[in-house]
C-alpha cells in the first residue's frame, strides 16, 4: 500500500508516501512538490504497467509490465487535496499567460 500526506492546501505542495506491505511500513519519503496542474491527457493512471513516459527514464524503459500480482488497488482523494475557487482562478490566468508566450 502506498500512502501519500499532502501538505497543502494548494497546488504543487510536497508531502510524504508512505510504502507499506502486508500492513508493514517498508519505506518512508518526503516529496518535496506534485504536479500543480493537470497532466497531459495521454498519462493515465496505471496499474501494473507503465505505457506512456517513465517515472524515472533510466530505471526502466517504456512499455513496462509490473510481473507481480496486484491484489488491491484503493485510491481516496481527502479535502486537503481540493482547490479552492481562487487557486483554480489563478491556474486558469497562469494557462492563459503561458499559451500567449
Amino acid at each position: 500500500m502506498f500512502d501519500f500526506t499532502y501538505d497543502g492546501p494548494g497546488p504543487g505542495k510536497g508531502g510524504t508516501g508512505v510504502l507499506s506491505i502486508d500492513g508493514k511500513q517498508v519505506a518512508q519519503q518526503a516529496i518535496p512538490h506534485t504536479t500543480p496542474f493537470a497532466m497531459n491527457l495521454g498519462e493515465t493512471l496505471d496499474i501494473g504497467s507503465d505505457t506512456r513516459t517513465a517515472v524515472e527514464p533510466k530505471d526502466y524503459e517504456v512499455p513496462f509490465k509490473f510481473t507481480g500480482t496486484v491484489d488491491k488497488v484503493n485510491f481516496k482523494l481527502g479535502p486537503s487535496q481540493l482547490v479552492s475557487e481562487a487557486q483554480r482562478a489563478e491556474m486558469v490566468r497562469m494557462k492563459a499567460r503561458a499559451n500567449d508566450n
